[in-house]
């Protein structure tokens, strides 16, 4: 991230990183809110600071639990900071956390104070758009949910509301991978954001939920460790969470198991025939898929290695 933050486009904007204070790190921590005041805390009643509290409107009435936006660098001025490791390091070290403390690095010719504003705006638009209270979009897993699972037009109102941010930076599930996110003014803007892609937000917990899950799966059980973490997990589990709901799979433990299976065994699982006789059964008896399923001793591991021949 080094030469990206100091590369010839982000060289003349300001840098920030922006951080979760509903994540508490340990006070030791040279990234903990406790140590970022010692480091950069100013006490200022004008003019701009090094840290700046994002007021989200769900939360004002408590600065402190409010996200921090950190001003690593101004215009024209290289960033080298040993502080950049720690930042790494802490990403990957939480890429899987239900809350994430590192959110993303911004770059932006707007003023810390100014940019403040703008992050509370989008997360005011987004939830107007659903009809909710505000948005924390800056959330890593709910960013690249927005990021992978709209299609071309949701993407492009999505940009829409980046237009005054250069380049957003956000930490991936992939061990803290940082992805690029980007305004594109080129693009023709819609209204709003497609129903069908609305309806994925509201399955957002139940798919996070998923991902999670197979994520734990794969470090827990021996069978499982050399299973990929496909890079399209997220777009997957949000069409498997969609096909259980359509299926008629109402209970959260039986869309979780048809989705884990589904991740893990693809076709071989998501189209067999007896899957479909399972389901039914689980249709009059929510919550008994699983049971179902395993009472019907289908051998999946060998199917899968024949598919793959």
């Amino acid at each position: 991230m080094l030469n990206e933050l100091n590369n010839q486009d982000n060289f003349n904007k300001y840098r920030y990183l922006l951080v979760d204070n509903l994540v508490v790190l340990n006070s030791l921590s040279p990234l903990s809110r406790d140590s970022l005041l010692d480091l950069f805390g100013e006490d200022k009643s004008f003019g701009e600071k090094k840290l700046t509290q994002v007021l989200r409107t769900d939360l004002d009435y408590d600065q402190s639990i409010c996200p921090t936006l950190i001003k690593l660098a101004d215009p024209n001025e290289f960033f080298a900071d040993s502080m950049l490791d720690e930042i790494n390091q802490q990403a990957k070290i939480e890429c899987l956390w239900s809350k994430r403390y590192i959110c993303a690095y911004i770059i932006s010719d707007l003023k810390p104070s100014v940019l403040a504003k703008q992050l509370i705006k989008i997360g005011n638009n987004i939830a107007q758009t659903l009809r909710q209270p505000y948005y924390p979009f800056f959330e890593p897993f709910r960013m690249q949910f927005l990021h992978e699972v709209g299609s071309k037009e949701d993407n492009a109102w999505l940009k829409a509301q980046f237009s005054q941010i250069e380049n957003y930076y956000y930490p991936s599930i992939d061990s803290g991978k940082f992805m690029r996110f980007t305004a594109d003014n080129t693009l023709e803007t819609p209204i709003s954001w497609s129903s069908n892609y609305c309806q994925r937000l509201k399955n957002f917990r139940m798919i996070r939920t998923l991902v999670n899950a197979w994520s734990n799966n794969r470090s827990q059980f021996d069978e499982q460790k050399n299973l990929p973490l496909n890079e399209n997990v997220i777009s997957q589990s949000a069409q498997l969470v969609e096909q259980a709901y359509q299926l008629g799979l109402t209970h959260a433990t039986d869309i979780l198991f048809w989705g884990l299976n589904g991740l893990r065994y693809h076709q071989v699982f998501t189209e067999h025939p007896q899957i479909f006789e399972q389901i039914r059964k689980a249709q009059q008896e929510p919550g008994t898929f699983s049971k179902h399923v395993i009472n019907a001793n289908i051998h999946f591991e060998s199917q899968l290695l024949s598919a793959k021949e």
